[in-house]
């Protein structure tokens, strides 16, 4: 399958052309809704195509201007405002990342298979998958990353300074959705210091780049934010950084020890569709003869033991995976009163995967380890270079918090290096060895659909709702539309309520039944992961 060239590699592109219309029809971005903290960020799209100025609500981390000017172009053209065309803009990103990715894999040479093949497994990944169907900021974000990355390499295998450039502006766009875009630059100076042996001469190079990057964050922190007087609606990162940094280094250091070890976690649960084609070579370096193989399974189920007596077992509270399904459920009963409306998988199933993950990581890990020295320079340079970038781009990204979606571009990364190998993938019996990739295709498409599903039935209870006469002051209808619609400042907390922006919580949106409301309607949908038919419940409270 490898060798495969020409006709075969067109079939093969058509065919995964084809699995991603089909896979996109299915999952259905349509419906006029915001999801998540996407609210936030299609708000000021919305005053800006309707009144002409941006507008924000709330407080928050990315930078978001660069996604507001995207969503803006595609709901402009397509004649107003609407999340679904939000979604379009965000699907673009994916496929724009995605081909970036499949140039980056023909820039080191990877087989053109093997390459759709990784391209592939990135597209179908759970946050991958599931992020092209938000407006959240990490697949715009990712793909500009993506594309910076591209020019980066290319510099680093042609020396071309036009090559450079176009890096460090792609990085520059990618700091205006998000601040750890900023790091690419400085990292690359670093970089490029290191190549040259530390040497005087690589300072022509090193010392503008560093001036680029703080021309860069100033230009947005002292001039376009107070000239556009949205500086108040952005969580000082920098600070926060600073303050855990010299303020408290121990703690902030054993929390990175600590993220560190989730973060290799969801490498070896990523890397699982990759596993089977390397096995073969795995077994060859006698990386897991008998010994190595006991060493490897105790430490694991140490490690295993410990996080689970500790309480932090896979998916670790993630922002976007958990307890077999996608999407955070952002509805009073599930998540403020914590009731079990929602069906899950057995908790054993969930601890299976953290320790088959633990294992792949660890076997995936020692085997790039081992094949490290047979890279040539340039891949050598280049494994430096992503090492050094996400050793940055991971303690600052997580400093005040760890969700699943900010390891997008260590997957990215950890990929890429992978691909190096890729030579050595084996496709015999591939009807076996593709089983863990089809499963976690098969998993993004149907809980991203459910997910896409239970949605579109909110949206039609808050709707309901609205036509009754219901006004928003009136209603937990879920974080998202709280937010968009009843953002104030300071929230009205009262114990027992929704965190998000709730007046008075006489009607709920829920998933199922609440002590002390009664059902007013329900408006159903199908859960495919679960085989089950399912509703969101409008209720009231009883007087």
């Amino acid at each position: 399958m490898a060798t495969l060239s020409g006709r075969g590699f067109i079939l093969y592109l058509i065919a995964l052309v084809l699995l991603i219309l089909l896979a996109v029809l299915f999952t259905g971005p349509m419906g006029n809704f915001p999801i998540g903290d996407d609210w936030q960020y299609s708000y000021p799209v919305k005053t800006w195509l309707e009144d002409g100025k941006m507008e924000y609500k709330g407080i928050f981390a990315p930078n978001i201007l660069l996604q507001v000017v995207w969503g803006y172009l595609f709901c402009k053209i397509a004649g107003g405002f609407d999340f679904t065309w939000l979604r379009f803009s965000t699907l673009m990103a994916a496929f724009i990342g995605s081909f970036y990715f499949y140039k980056i894999l023909q820039l080191i040479e990877v087989n053109k298979i093997n390459s759709l093949l990784i391209v592939a497994l990135l597209f179908f990944s759970p946050l991958y998958y599931y992020l092209s169907f938000t407006f959240f900021t990490d697949i715009s974000f990712l793909c500009l990353c993506i594309i910076s990355i591209y020019f980066f390499i290319k510099f680093i295998l042609k020396k071309d300074h036009i090559s450079l450039m176009l890096a460090v502006f792609w990085a520059t766009a990618s700091f205006y959705i998000r601040q750890p875009g900023l790091l690419f630059i400085p990292t690359f100076a670093m970089f490029v210091f290191w190549e040259n042996r530390f040497s005087n001469k690589s300072l022509k190079l090193v010392i503008p780049l560093f001036l680029v990057a703080f021309a860069v964050y100033f230009s947005l922190e002292k001039w376009l934010k107070p000239a556009l007087s949205i500086s108040d609606n952005f969580v000082p990162v920098g600070g926060q950084f600073y303050t855990a940094l010299i303020g408290q280094p121990i703690a902030t250091f054993i929390e990175w020890i600590k993220k560190g070890i989730k973060t290799f976690i969801y490498l070896g649960f990523f890397g699982l569709p990759l596993l089977p084609f390397y096995w073969t070579k795995i077994k060859a370096l006698k990386i897991i003869n008998k010994r190595t193989a006991v060493v490897v399974f105790i430490l694991n189920t140490i490690l295993f033991l410990l996080l689970f007596y500790a309480g932090k077992t896979f998916p670790f509270g993630g922002n976007i995976m958990f307890n077999f399904g996608l999407g955070s459920e952002l509805l009073a009963d599930v998540y403020t009163l914590e009731l079990l409306n929602t069906p899950k998988a057995p908790a054993w199933s969930m601890l299976a995967i953290q320790f088959i993950s633990q294992l792949s990581a660890t076997f995936l890990f020692l085997f790039i380890i081992e094949k490290t020295n047979t890279l040539s320079g340039n891949k050598k340079k280049i494994t430096v270079f992503l090492l050094l970038l996400n050793t940055i781009y991971l303690p600052v990204m997580s400093i005040t918090s760890f969700f699943d979606r900010y390891l997008l571009l260590t997957i990215v990364s950890f990929f890429t290096v992978l691909s190096f190998f890729s030579e050595q993938l084996d496709f015999r019996r591939p009807a076996l060895k593709f089983i863990p990739a089809i499963l976690l295709t098969a998993f993004s498409i149907v809980a991203t659909a459910d997910f896409m599903d239970w949605n579109r039935a909110k949206h039609q209870a808050f709707l309901y709702l609205q036509e009754k006469g219901i006004s928003i002051q009136e209603m937990d209808a879920g974080y998202e539309y709280n937010g968009f619609y009843n953002y104030h400042f300071p929230r009205q907390e009262k114990e027992g309520r929704s965190f998000w922006w709730v007046t008075d919580d006489r009607y709920l949106i829920a998933f199922g039944p609440v002590k002390g409301y009664r059902t007013l309607a329900s408006f159903p949908y199908f859960r495919c992961l679960f085989f089950r038919q399912d509703a969101i419940r409008v209720l009231e409270r009883e007087q």
